[in-house]
């Protein structure tokens, strides 16, 4: 293996370790002057393979499009599928995980419910953030002055007819989603098309993410108190299953056993209601 690889994979290594570095700590724990691990790291950051949040770099979501062709078992993805599976039967609809990738959303696994007509996607895509459920889901979730340099400075391409082109409504529809806790894409990527999405922090992992259900216009909206139940408890579930979360009712309260995701399981006493 050459030098370069090497010093590469040091980085990444070093990345793994600490989570999240500013130049001048990688340069001072690798011995490395500020140069050459700024040439190392920003060829590396044009693969996706490291990123820059808030002045420091960290490992890329690049890494979980390799990881996803690895048999490890134990990566998000991989443990987060059987949730996906039953969130996917209860909805009878597509469920994805779909990660923060810089300026895009990333799907980094899925689950189809068994219709016939449901979202063309797999793991590895990326779309953009300000068109998508999850992708506004995440962005609901950035501090406000990060979230408020992304509206300014991202081009608002029509991709739909339905697209949030106007910034000042991209900022208002974001202000919602933070207020009322979930987002949807209403046949602003593709028409026909509607998507509900949930964000999703697991800071062991460093992931931040949504969880959301796909489908066509008409089913997700006669079905809309039902798919977010579906989704709050997914939500729970996977928080419970890798970020440490311990709730013993969320099984009961909003899992299938009980025989479906019932809207009267999400707008019971003392819980949020979605309007």
């Amino acid at each position: 293996m050459s030098e370069s690889a090497l010093k590469a994979f040091d980085l990444l290594f070093h990345l793994s370790r600490s989570g999240s570095s500013s130049l001048a700590r990688l340069s001072r724990d690798t011995g490395w002057d500020k140069a050459t691990a700024l040439r190392y790291l920003t060829a590396m950051e044009k693969r996706g393979v490291v990123e820059r949040r808030e002045g420091d770099w960290t490992l890329g979501l690049a890494l979980v499009e390799l990881a996803s062709r690895v048999p490890v078992t134990e990566n998000v993805a991989s443990r987060a599928k059987p949730i996906l599976d039953e969130l996917a039967r209860g909805t009878a609809e597509t469920a994805n995980l779909s990660a923060y990738a810089g300026n895009d959303v990333m799907y980094v696994a899925k689950a189809d419910g068994g219709r016939a007509l449901r979202l063309r996607s797999s793991p590895g895509d990326r779309l953009p953030l300000y068109c998508t459920a999850a992708g506004k889901c995440i962005l609901s979730r950035l501090p406000a002055a990060l979230r408020g340099q992304y509206i300014s400075e991202a081009k608002l391409a029509p991709v739909a007819p339905n697209t949030i082109t106007d910034p000042v409504r991209l900022t208002d529809e974001l202000d919602l989603v933070i207020k009322q806790g979930w987002a949807i894409d209403d046949e602003e990527l593709e028409p026909g098309l509607v998507c509900y999405g949930m964000p999703l922090d697991l800071p062991r992992y460093g992931f931040s993410g949504a969880v959301s259900v796909s489908g066509p216009s008409g089913r997700m909206k006669q079905a809309q108190e039902e798919i977010l139940a579906a989704l709050r408890w997914a939500v729970e579930a996977l928080l419970e299953a890798l970020g440490g979360l311990h709730n013993e009712q969320t099984t009961a309260l909003f899992g299938p056993g009980r025989g479906g995701f019932k809207s009267s399981d999400w707008h019971r006493p003392g819980s949020e209601v979605y309007e």
